[in-house]
């Protein structure tokens, strides 16, 4: 995999990007350090298109669905969007404590926070329900009625009831955030960061199917890139592709990055796309 073209990291996002999200054929990214700014910027050339002020403090995910971008934030709000102008929509009911985490299962939409909470709001940002998963949502996805969730030591499945607290936990797991569900696969670093454990998430047994080791420090991000492929980034400085049927990297050398990432997001025309500390934003061609 080979860095293709970079976004000058001094000159538009100071301190570090946490969130990247692909949306038709743009690059959507926040940072803290703006405060609350998004910005917009051409998948192709990454070109700076648009910006806007979402939130008064940083803004921590992004979310699309349908039309509509949903942001959240430390200031414990979550807004949604129109994808199309950027104007706000609405400000859903606020939380307690920042929001970290934005997921949907295609059609409603789960916020989770500091405080251990996840919140289910409808595409038109009304709150549906809530539930009290006990520790900090780092890492959130969300199946049909399951609901995933991961700190930094364990993974969470729950099968929520579609009202407020009434849900059964059905799964532990090893685990910690980052976490990625891939095709039929649950992908999360293990306990030290260092490696990546691949479950089978096809059936209630959760089957641990193996282990992909390659990266040299704390692994920070992950994200699929189709069914079968998925791209891990971490503190060594160094995206790497993976197989995922075979359980062994696509590329014998990883592609060095500016910086250790926050996120990863990756298009369907096979580009990744890397941003994170020192405000860089660069992509990537598996070559």
């Amino acid at each position: 995999m080979a860095r293709s073209s970079s976004a000058d990291p001094r000159g538009w996002c100071p301190g570090l990007v946490t969130t990247l999200k692909l949306c038709w054929y743009t690059v959507l990214a926040s940072s803290p350090a703006l405060l609350g700014a998004r910005s917009v910027w051409d998948h192709h050339d990454l070109k700076l298109l648009h910006e806007f002020q979402a939130h008064d403090y940083g803004v921590n995910d992004l979310l699309v669905l349908g039309n509509t971008l949903f942001t959240c934030s430390v200031d414990a709000t979550v807004k949604s969007w129109d994808v199309n102008t950027f104007q706000l929509k609405k400000t859903l009911s606020p939380h307690e404590e920042s929001v970290r985490k934005l997921a949907t299962n295609g059609t409603s939409v789960f916020a989770g926070d500091d405080k251990g909470e996840v919140r289910v709001y409808t595409e038109e940002g009304d709150l549906l329900a809530f539930y009290s998963v006990v520790e900090e949502v780092w890492g959130l996805h969300a199946q049909e009625n399951l609901l995933y969730t991961v700190r930094d030591r364990g993974v969470t499945i729950t099968q929520t009831k579609g009202e407020t607290n009434k849900f059964t936990v059905t799964k532990s797991l090893d685990g910690r955030a980052p976490l990625c569900v891939v095709g039929g696969n649950l992908v999360v670093p293990e306990a030290s960061g260092l490696s990546i454990i691949v479950y089978d998430n096809t059936s209630s047994a959760y089957t641990l199917r193996g282990q992909l080791q390659g990266h040299a420090m704390i692994i920070t991000s992950l994200a699929g890139m189709s069914e079968d492929r998925l791209v891990s980034a971490g503190w060594d400085n160094t995206a790497r592709v993976w197989d995922l049927h075979t359980l062994a990297p696509l590329t014998t050398t990883p592609c060095t990055l500016p910086g250790c990432p926050n996120t990863l997001a990756a298009s369907p025309d096979g580009c990744v796309f890397a941003a994170g500390i020192g405000g860089y934003l660069c992509k990537m061609k598996l070559v």
